[in-house]
C-alpha cells in the first residue's frame, strides 16, 4: 500500500527553487501545491479504517488506492523536478552551492520516478519474483532519500563554513574598527582582471551613482541585493581583486563625500558640523569616522579642514 508522504518531494523541492529564484516569494501563496498530499492522506487513511473496520484487506480496493496514488506521485515527482531544472537553467544568478543543490536532489527524485516505470516493466516480465523486485526497488528508493538527506546536510555544512570567516570580518569591523588585509591573494593579478574586471565596473559604478555607501546600514548582503551580485564574488573581488575588506571600501567612499562637502563648504565660506556630514556619508557613529578618516587620509578631519581651509584662502589671496 502506498503511503502518501512521498507525495511532498516535488512540491518541495520546487518550493526551494522558487524561493532561491525569485526575490519576495512567498511559501505561502503556494499552499495549493500541498492540496494533493491531503487528498492521498484522506484515501489512505479511509482506505486503512476500511480494512480494519472490515478485519481483512479488500483486494479491489487496494488496487485502486495503489493505481491511484502511483499515478499521482508519478506526475507529481516528475512535473516538479523537471520545472525546478528548468528554472536554475534560466537564472543566471543563483549561487554554483544553490544550484548544484536543487539539480541533484531533483535527479535523484526523477531516478525515483524511473524505479517507479521500471517496476512495471519488470512485474510484466517475472510478475512470480513481485516480493525480490519490491525489496530491491525499495532499498534503491531509500538509498536514494538517504542521498538526499546527505546532500542537504553537506550543503547546509559548506554554507556555514562559507559564513564564518565573512561574519568573523564583519563583526570585528563592526564593533573595533580594525582594518584587516588580506595578504595572501587566491589568484594572480592577471587572472583576477579576467575574471571581475567588467563585474567591478559594473558594481563600482553602481555604488558610486546610487551613492549607496550613504547608507549606514550597508553590508555585504545589501550590496548583493541592490547590484544584482552574489556575494561571495563581492567577497572574493574585494578580498582577492582589490585587497581591501568591505568596509574599507565602502568607508572610501563615504570620506570622498565627506571631502567634497568640505570643500563646497569652504567655498561657500559656511560653518561646518563634522559629525552632521560624517552621518550624512554614511558613518554610523563618531569613533568609526575619525578612525578610518586618520587611517585613510593620514589626518584627522579636523587637521584636513585646516589645512584645506589655508590652502582656499592661500588660492584667494594670490
Amino acid at each position: 500500500m502506498n503511503t502518501f508522504i512521498s507525495v511532498c518531494y516535488g512540491p518541495l523541492i520546487y518550493l526551494y527553487t522558487l524561493s532561491k529564484t525569485k526575490k519576495g516569494f512567498s511559501v505561502g501563496r503556494k499552499w495549493y501545491l500541498f492540496v494533493p498530499l491531503f487528498i492521498l492522506m484522506i484515501a489512505y487513511f479511509t482506505v486503512s479504517c476500511v480494512f480494519i473496520i472490515l478485519n481483512r484487506v479488500d483486494e479491489k480496493l487496494l488496487y485502486v488506492y495503489n493505481t491511484f496514488s502511483l499515478v499521482l506521485l508519478f506526475a507529481i515527482n516528475l512535473y516538479y523536478p523537471l520545472k525546478s531544472i528548468l528554472l536554475i537553467n534560466k537564472n543566471k544568478t543563483l549561487e554554483r552551492v544553490e544550484f548544484n543543490i536543487i539539480k541533484r536532489i531533483s535527479v535523484c527524485i526523477l531516478m525515483m520516478e524511473c524505479i517507479v516505470v521500471f517496476t512495471k516493466i519488470a512485474l510484466v516480465f517475472y510478475p512470480e519474483k513481485i516480493q525480490e523486485i519490491n525489496v530491491l526497488i525499495r532499498s534503491v528508493s531509500y538509498f536514494l532519500l538517504l542521498v538526499i538527506c546527505l546532500l542537504i546536510i553537506k550543503k547546509n555544512i559548506n554554507t556555514e563554513l562559507r559564513k564564518a570567516p565573512e561574519n568573523t570580518v564583519k563583526n570585528t569591523l563592526e564593533s573595533e574598527d580594525i582594518y584587516i588585509d588580506t595578504e595572501t591573494p587566491f589568484l594572480n593579478t592577471m587572472d583576477y582582471e579576467v575574471k571581475f574586471g567588467e563585474l567591478w565596473q559594473k558594481m563600482d559604478e553602481i555604488v558610486k551613482q546610487q551613492q549607496l555607501f550613504r547608507n549606514c546600514d550597508l553590508n555585504l548582503d545589501e550590496l548583493a541585493s541592490q547590484t544584482k551580485i552574489n556575494k561571495y564574488q563581492i567577497s572574493e573581488m574585494l578580498n582577492g581583486y582589490k585587497n581591501k575588506p568591505f568596509y574599507r571600501y565602502i568607508n572610501e567612499y563615504r570620506i570622498e563625500y565627506f571631502k567634497n562637502i568640505v570643500e563646497n563648504t569652504i567655498q561657500k565660506n559656511e560653518n561646518i558640523n563634522f559629525l552632521s556630514l560624517a552621518y550624512e556619508a554614511g558613518f554610523k557613529s563618531k569613533s568609526s569616522f575619525n578612525r578610518y578618516f586618520k587611517e585613510i587620509i593620514g589626518k584627522t578631519p579636523s587637521e584636513y579642514y585646516k589645512t584645506s581651509l589655508k590652502n582656499s584662502l592661500k588660492l584667494q589671496v594670490d
